[in-house]
This record gives structure tokens, C-alpha cells and sequence, in this order.
């Protein structure tokens, strides 16, 4: 019997296949923490921010799985911002009662019993947790408007009334930093304090040590849970018999990063963000897998051709016409 046929799983419905994993990266790692510090300090206004494909929202999951793990009966909601021409009261609430569970969330009644529908489930479920914490992940807060940031400050000071403290936590893109600068300028500072007081940029991979930390990610994690089955080895499986490991390829693959890198006309340092490092590993994982023998390894022209079929270069060579500076 063949190797691969004593796979688990069938390889379209392992995580890697369906993107459905998450690395704990450096960056990762540092806003966890910094999460933690302000849930430890019951300090709201930490804005986390960084270019799009850096993996900012998988940085967010992460934060909610760990929070989930750590302290099992804090809420701790993640609300993904729409794009709106103009903030409407009513959708805003109702998107937030989905958001946070509520049993009548689409049911039509009016604004201010939203608010009161809210503030009841937002209070009961905080109150679970000794602490009285509710955690609101905003992503993509870069769409918020002001009066986005008012409803939520009123729902904010509708809970602190009640004993709970609600720390809304800003995560997106670089225009929060020039909306924050805007807001300062308006001299909105009710806003500013409970939103935007600490600025967190988010970061890619930087080094060649996280770069081989996150390779190593794919040669321990095992999917199913219980098994020895690591994705590594799922894919590769003669190869992973005879000592083939991911983190093992580290030279080969930082170079071709870095040489892709160099030929967009980048400047800067090097700093690959994590959609396309992860891309690039699950393509070569996936579309590879067929040439799996006791004697495969990465030669750097199949990490370059893996890491433009990633869009990488696409994606670089669009960020450098945005940013000629880089």
C-alpha cells in the first residue's frame, strides 16, 4: 500500500488545504501581549494597524482563540466594519447584535430599543467573567466614522454605568493613523480616549529567525489533533520519512524571498507579509505533493516560481507604486 493512501484525511479537507490555521508569528505574538496588558490594566484605545495582506485580522483570531483559552467566560467579539457611503444608526446596532449573539438580532423594532437590547446582553454576558471585561475586536476600523465611534461610546458608557468595562480594540490599515490625526484636530477627545490612545504597527515577517520559526510551524503542528500526522509529513510523506523538514529549506527559501523581494525595487528591508508567505507555503505543500519521493527537497527556482504563483510580485510591485519611497 502507497504511503499517502494512509492519510487520515483526504488532502482537500486538511487545514492547509481550506487556509484554515493560524501562526503564532513574532508580530503575532507581540499584540497578544500587548492584548493582555490591556486587559490586565482595563485600558481601552489600542489601534493596531499595518499595510493589507500583513495578516492583521488573522492576528485578531488568534488574539480570540488565546483570550477564549486563557479566560473561557470573558465575551470577546470581533465586529468586521462595512464600507458605507453613510453610517446608518439602526444597521449599525443590528450588525452588532449579530455580532455579539443576541437572539432577536434581526428582528425589526427601533434604535433605541437596539441600544437597550445591546447594553442588557453586552452587561449579562461581561458579568460571567469576574473581571467584567467585554472585548470588541473592530476590524477593518479604518470605515469607521465618527459617528461609528459616538454609538459605540454610548454603549460604552451605558456599560461602565452597569459595572462592565468595554475595551474596543481598532484593528486596520494605515488610514487609522490619519484618521486618529483628524480626530485630534477636530479636538473630538472623548473619542480618541477610549479608541485611540496606544498605536500598535503590525509587522511582517522581519527576520530570517521568525522566517524559520513559522517554516518549523508546518514540520510540528499535526492535524488531525492526537496524531503524528504534522502537515509536513501529510504532504510529503516519503520525503518527511527520509528527514525532509520544512525549516530545514530555510536558506533556499528566505533567499528566493529576499531575491523576489530585491526585484520589485524595493529599498527597504525586507518585509514579507504573512498572506504571502503562507500562500507560498500551501501552494508548495498542495500543488507539490505529487513529487513526493524519499529524495525531494526545495531548489531555489521552485521557491521562486511557488512564491510568484503566491502573487507575490503582483502584490509587491502594486505596493510600490503606492509607496515609490519603499
Amino acid at each position: 500500500m502507497d504511503i499517502g493512501e494512509l492519510r487520515p484525511i483526504e488532502p482537500y479537507l486538511h487545514p492547509l488545504s481550506l487556509e484554515r490555521y493560524l501562526i503564532p508569528t513574532d508580530s503575532i505574538s507581540a499584540t497578544y501581549a500587548l492584548v493582555l496588558k490591556v486587559i490586565r490594566h482595563r485600558d481601552s484605545g489600542l489601534v493596531i494597524y499595518g499595510y493589507p495582506r500583513y495578516g492583521k485580522t488573522s492576528a485578531m483570531m488568534y488574539c480570540q482563540h488565546c483570550l477564549k483559552a486563557e479566560f473561557p467566560q470573558m465575551p470577546v467579539a470581533i465586529f468586521n466594519t462595512k464600507d458605507e457611503i453613510s453610517p446608518n444608526k439602526g444597521g449599525f446596532y443590528t450588525t452588532l447584535l449579530e455580532v455579539v449573539h443576541h437572539k432577536l438580532a434581526k428582528q425589526q423594532c427601533s434604535v433605541t430599543i437596539k441600544h437597550i437590547r445591546l447594553v442588557e446582553l453586552m452587561a449579562e454576558e461581561a458579568k460571567k467573567d469576574p473581571r467584567g471585561l467585554f472585548i470588541l475586536f473592530i476590524d477593518e476600523a479604518q470605515r469607521m466614522m465618527l459617528p461609528h465611534y459616538q454609538w459605540i461610546k454610548d454603549i460604552y458608557n451605558d456599560l461602565n454605568l452597569r459595572g462592565v468595562t468595554l475595551l474596543p480594540i481598532l484593528v486596520g490599515q494605515k488610514e487609522l493613523i490619519d484618521q486618529k490625526a483628524a480626530l485630534e484636530k477636530a479636538g473630538k477627545d472623548a473619542i480618541l480616549d477610549r479608541f485611540m490612545l496606544y498605536e500598535h504597527a503590525f509587522r511582517g515577517i522581519l527576520d530570517r529567525v521568525d522566517f524559520e520559526t513559522c517554516l518549523g510551524y508546518y514540520d510540528s503542528s499535526v492535524f488531525p489533533a492526537n496524531t503524528n500526522w504534522t502537515y509536513t509529513r501529510f504532504f510529503f510523506p516519503l520525503a518527511y520519512a527520509n528527514g525532509f523538514r520544512l525549516a530545514s529549506s530555510v536558506d533556499v527559501l528566505w533567499d528566493a524571498f529576499k531575491e523576489s523581494y530585491e526585484g520589485i525595487g524595493f529599498q527597504s528591508r525586507m518585509e514579507i507579509p504573512m498572506k504571502y508567505f503562507t500562500k507560498t507555503i500551501e501552494i508548495l505543500m498542495t500543488d507539490f505533493s505529487e513529487r513526493d519521493q524519499p529524495e525531494f527537497s526545495v531548489s531555489k527556482d521552485l521557491c521562486k516560481e511557488v512564491i510568484k504563483e503566491s502573487w507575490y510580485l503582483a502584490a509587491g510591485g502594486n505596493m510600490k507604486k503606492t509607496n515609490p519611497s519603499m
